[in-house]
């Protein structure tokens, strides 16, 4: 009977021993990042009889020491910190955009207003020299206006790049500690004669994953073996057990200013990136950052670029119809940086043609009306011999392009022409795509060309010592004329008032990110809460835990004592 009191007292003091060690180590943690609160889980021994029928207890076994862990408040947990992270990329990014264009001393506002309050002065008076000079003075502060913010969205596009080229950078450090922390994860558990998880090696685990989580989306899929599976949100993989899946940035061939991400594969030879369409990514701040600058920024600068566009097209035609103060025709006001045949160089065509090596097929912009362009680009590609388009950046389908008087068309909703272009080959390259970029330079670009004041054509007739004055009053009701976004036959708007939609946009994306960014983070500090509730140590808890294992370590200790005495007395029966 001793015996087995004994055995069944030093089970317990083991299962005391164990609490207390668990509960030293949770305390210990408890401002550790990523730890995760263990207990103690214990099982009743089976019991035997002892001779006359009866069953009697055998003490208790320490099963395992497992962590206070849900499935699926990790995977809630996941989702938030992917949802949070994407919105909060955005909202940097979108911020600086709408700090230029609403500022009124930095926007394009004020500049414009000085611009056709100038030409209302020449109007005014159109053989005052003083007038003239300053008209041009405003006109070159305007085009200095608009190289400024193209300047400033430049500036945001090249950090978003760094950004994402930082993203993928974290990405890949974390697929490849995942790899090595898998393998460890199930050499420990075959290695243990009960099959116990390694704990402070999953913790680890779920912290990289957690971290990995707020740069991109991902599917978890726990296996039998210890390890876990990762996937992206459009399937690829990331980690498969002990085999990482890294992901490549590589510049965007079709848009120099770009960079692409997807993974690398060989083909035909050629080692490849397959791009992935941020799309497709799910959330996360590498798929904010991506549908960020291929959407609002590429909108919003090229918005900016078709503003740009049409001040120095319609204000160049209004001076070229008019004479200045010698009887000559007007020359233009305004030109475009590097350009050799006037407006028709702010368009231009970047190519890739990935599936053609011996005969390449480029294209050229040969027209473009700029009243009804919408702020987008358009990718072309070689489908069935033949161009076919779509909005760069979309998931539509693509759409044949009709030849009109020999050059190809796109068209808006109504038919009516946005832009012409024409290609190298007769027999076009299979596969081979451009990207049809009509406005993105424009604000780039735009100069003062004209110096001279006396230059400036403000009269119609050839007799402007008179004071005629009829061409700037054709160049003041540009202010108000619809000169813009008349696709599908819309009558389109001002300048002005283009510019004040651009900021409107601008400033209700913002609001509408803000308000969804903080959804989503509340969203993550409930699931925060919930899980640490679970998961984090309390140190209250953990004080009562140690009292009731100190406690249960000493009445172990004492049946242990006691059957001493037993067995002690009952040898010295025997004597």
């Amino acid at each position: 009977m001793s015996n087995s009191i004994y055995g069944i007292a030093l089970s317990g003091l083991n299962a005391a021993q164990a609490g207390l060690a668990t509960t030293s180590n949770n305390i210990s943690n408890s401002n550790t990042v990523g730890y995760t609160r263990q207990q103690v889980v214990q099982q009743a021994r089976a019991a035997t009889s002892n001779g006359d029928g009866i069953l009697v207890g055998q003490g208790v076994n320490v099963q395992e020491v497992t962590r206070m862990y849900s499935d699926y408040l990790n995977s809630q947990l996941q989702q938030a910190s992917s949802d949070a992270a994407f919105y909060d990329s955005k909202s940097t990014m979108i911020g600086k955009i709408d700090a230029s264009v609403g500022d009124t001393s930095s926007g394009l506002s004020t500049a414009l207003s000085d611009f056709f309050a100038a030409s209302q002065a020449v109007s005014a008076n159109p053989a005052d020299l003083s007038a003239r000079q300053n008209f041009l003075s405003t006109s070159d502060a305007l085009a200095a206006r608009f190289n400024s913010l193209n300047n400033v969205m430049d500036g945001i596009r090249t950090a978003v790049n760094q950004s994402v080229n930082d993203s993928v950078t974290k990405i890949n450090d974390a697929v490849n500690q995942l790899a090595t922390l898998n393998k460890q994860v199930v050499a420990a558990k075959s290695a243990s004669s009960t099959g116990s998880s390694p704990n402070d090696l999953m913790d680890q685990r779920d912290k990289l994953i957690s971290d990995l989580a707020g740069q991109v989306q991902v599917t978890r899929v726990n296996l039998s073996d210890g390890s876990v599976n990762l996937f992206l949100s459009n399937g690829q993989p990331l980690v498969v057990k002990e085999t990482p899946f890294k992901l490549a940035a590589q510049v965007d061939p079709s848009d120099p200013q770009n960079l692409l991400v997807g993974s690398l594969a060989t083909i035909n030879g050629q080692q490849r990136l397959i791009t992935y369409d941020s799309n497709t990514l799910g959330t996360g701040a590498l798929s904010g950052l991506l549908q960020f600058r291929d959407q609002e920024l590429a909108q919003y600068q090229n918005t900016l670029g078709t503003l740009a566009a049409q001040v120095g097209n319609q204000v160049n035609a209004v001076q070229a119809a008019g004479v200045d103060l010698n009887n000559a025709a007007g020359q233009p006001i305004f030109s475009f940086a590097g350009s050799t045949n006037g407006l028709s160089n702010i368009a231009k065509v970047v190519s890739n043609q990935y599936n053609s090596t011996s005969n390449p097929t480029n294209a050229s912009i040969t027209q473009v009306n700029y009243s009804k362009l919408t702020g987008v680009d358009y990718e072309v590609r070689i489908i069935g011999g033949a161009p076919q388009y779509r909005e760069a950046g979309s998931t539509q389908a693509f759409q044949p392009v009709p030849v009109v008087a020999g050059s190809y068309q796109i068209q808006d909703a109504k038919g009516a022409a946005i832009l012409s272009f024409n290609l190298s080959n007769a027999a076009p390259s299979e596969g081979d795509s451009f990207v049809l970029m009509p406005s993105r330079d424009g604000a780039a670009n735009i100069q003062l060309s004209l110096k001279d004041p006396s230059a400036i054509a403000a009269s119609s007739t050839t007799n402007p010592s008179v004071g005629n004055n009829e061409n700037m009053l054709a160049m003041n009701n540009l202010q108000s004329t619809r000169l813009l976004n008349q696709a599908n036959g819309a009558s389109g708007v001002s300048i002005s008032d283009a510019f004040n939609q651009l900021v409107s946009k601008v400033g209700n994306k913002v609001r509408e990110i803000k308000v969804a960014g903080e959804a989503k983070n509340a969203v993550l500090s409930q699931i925060t809460q919930q899980t640490d509730s679970l998961s984090g140590v309390n140190m209250d808890e953990e004080a009562a835990n140690l009292i009731k294992y100190q406690q249960a370590y000493q009445a172990s200790s004492k049946v242990i004592s006691l059957s001493k005495d037993l067995f002690n007395q009952i040898l010295s029966i025997f004597n």
